[in-house]
């Protein structure tokens, strides 16, 4: 896979009908979301408008394979309660991300890490991070050997034990 034929892009308001096929793919909703709870295309309207709009502190992110969408990425900056949480400090600049690819077929060909690559060095031109974290089921391993090999690191086991906060520190 080239790095060069993946391309990040704010997500737009066309992109929901994609958005809501993906959020209905088992495959998908077994890490991101409810396997049981596929969304409808309001639903998708609903949570991703907002976000699209610039309504919500959460941006939105379509990756294309060849200017054809094929994943989903999102960057929030933690609030107070989040740093308590996972005990960063409030002077820390701390993002967090999410991201799926939504073509199953797509898995496993090492586009998750040039994404993942991509967008680290996005977040770090155009924010303020200082760390970016996401928490992976610890049940998925496909994604945790991804972001290890994106330099991201387990920090701990949370949410019961259930996900992993992982971290990578962005040089300034």
């Amino acid at each position: 896979m080239n790095a060069n034929d993946i391309s990040i892009r704010k997500m737009n308001h066309t992109d929901y009908e994609v958005m809501s096929k993906w959020l209905s793919t088992t495959e998908v909703l077994e890490f991101y979301g409810d396997v049981h709870s596929p969304f409808s295309l309001e639903q998708v309207k609903e949570k991703y408008e907002p976000r699209v709009n610039g309504d919500v502190p959460v941006v939105p992110f379509i990756v294309d394979l060849n200017r054809e969408p094929i994943a989903f990425m999102q960057y929030y900056k933690l609030n107070t309660k989040q740093f308590k949480d996972n005990t960063y400090h409030p002077s820390d600049h701390v993002y967090g991300i999410d991201q799926f690819i939504g073509e199953p077929h797509l898995f496993n060909k090492g586009i998750g890490t040039i994404m993942v690559r991509k967008f680290i060095d996005y977040i770090g031109e155009h924010t303020n991070a200082d760390i970016i974290i996401l928490d992976p089921n610890i049940s998925n391993v496909r994604a945790i050997k991804c972001y290890e090999k994106c330099g991201f690191r387990k920090v701990k086991k949370m949410n019961d034990g259930c996900h992993w906060l992982m971290e990578i520190k962005i040089s300034a």
